[in-house]
């Protein structure tokens, strides 16, 4: 047999080092350029801020931390322009009613629509940022606030509408859930690093075709309220909104048995309760309106028990406003089984204050 001469072999070693490289920076120009976690900035696909994967924890908890060590929000508007001149995507907003935020919405993703405006009437001299969090757990709440206030973050109220899924969920979540650097004590280098590596082909195609269908279904508003608005569901009902009823409500609808609860939220929610007691924070705790649907999923005996867990913990009264939006109408005021629309924030928030 003829030996493959020296020469023969720098063609193909060239060729695999080629496909080598381009393999190996082919993940971080996807995760740059279609940045389906909205990490990198300037967004270059889309608008920012649209992606349905945008991570809510890395970005609220950056933006405020940035807020008070610079106190943007504060600075005259000549200032914020060039800022938002040098730096596009940044979008700071001011005015002359906003002040930098001192008090919190937290909970999941059923408190993230509701707008801190509606807060700020309740509380004098108080100025509301919503950091809620999709499928957000006690304990990711507490080490983002622990984190915030390490960062110095002033804290004086939190409102925290609870409901029972956040306690029986055992989803593992990916990169878009991440918690910010600074609340996990990481180093924020290796943080961006592991985002231009990180497996997100099913989220990016999932962001690419948001673009291609003209109007984003979500746009977080990050840097301002922190709340988010569901565009394309909104448009949707708009369109038709018996159509949409048909689609996200349908007849004989298969219940589903909900899963037990988890003993360690438990313990994870009485770490928060505890630690804002200790830092004398205001905390509000009240339980948010369920629909019919997921109500009979955990039936009146389990919700029963799980108020009373939440009431010990607490140690004092717990607003209960499982069943108020339920009546004939009960499908118009929920986008899904589980949101309600931001139309009934305001009733859920005088039922949750107990005003």
């Amino acid at each position: 047999m003829k030996v493959l001469s020296t020469g023969n072999f720098k063609p193909y070693w060239k060729s695999m080092l080629l496909a080598g490289g381009i393999t190996a920076w082919s993940l971080p120009a996807w995760n740059f350029f279609v940045n389906p976690y909205q990490i990198f900035k300037p967004t270059l696909l889309g608008e920012r801020y649209t992606a349905s994967t945008t991570n809510e924890r890395y970005l609220k908890t950056d933006f405020l931390l940035k807020t008070a060590d610079k106190n943007l929000l504060a600075m005259p508007e000549t200032i914020l322009a060039k800022i938002n001149a040098d730096k596009p995507g940044m979008e700071i907003r001011n005015s002359a009613n906003r002040q930098l935020p001192n008090a919190f919405i937290v909970g999941s993703s059923i408190m993230g629509m509701i707008a801190p405006d509606i807060l700020d009437r309740h509380f004098a001299g108080q100025h509301f940022y919503n950091l809620a969090f999709l499928a957000a757990k006690p304990d990711e709440i507490l080490l983002t606030l622990q984190a915030l206030r390490r960062g110095g973050v002033s804290i004086k109220t939190l409102i925290y509408g609870l409901e029972p899924i956040a306690f029986t969920d055992v989803n593992t979540y990916g990169p878009a859930h991440k918690l910010h650097p600074e609340a996990i004590r990481q180093n924020k280098t290796r943080m961006v690093f592991d985002y231009f590596f990180a497996p997100s082909l099913q989220d990016g195609l999932s962001h690419v075709l948001n673009v291609m269908r003209g109007i984003p279904s979500v746009r977080y508003d990050i840097e301002w309220t922190g709340s988010y608005a569901l565009l394309r569901y909104e448009q949707e009902i708009q369109a038709d909104h018996l159509v949409y009823m048909r689609k996200h409500f349908p007849e004989n609808e298969k219940l589903f048995i909900a899963p037990p609860f988890l003993s360690s939220r438990f313990a994870d929610l009485d770490a928060l309760i505890q630690w804002t007691k200790a830092e004398h924070i205001e905390t509000h705790v009240y339980l948010n309106p369920l629909h019919p649907y997921v109500a009979d999923s955990y039936g009146a005996e389990r919700l029963a028990d799980f108020k009373r867990k939440v009431s010990d913990l607490i140690g004092q009264t717990l607003s209960d406003c499982t069943n108020l939006l339920n009546d004939e109408q009960v499908n118009t005021k929920f986008y899904d089984y589980k949101h309600f629309r931001p139309s009934e924030s305001s009733k859920v928030i005088a039922c949750g204050l107990g005003v």
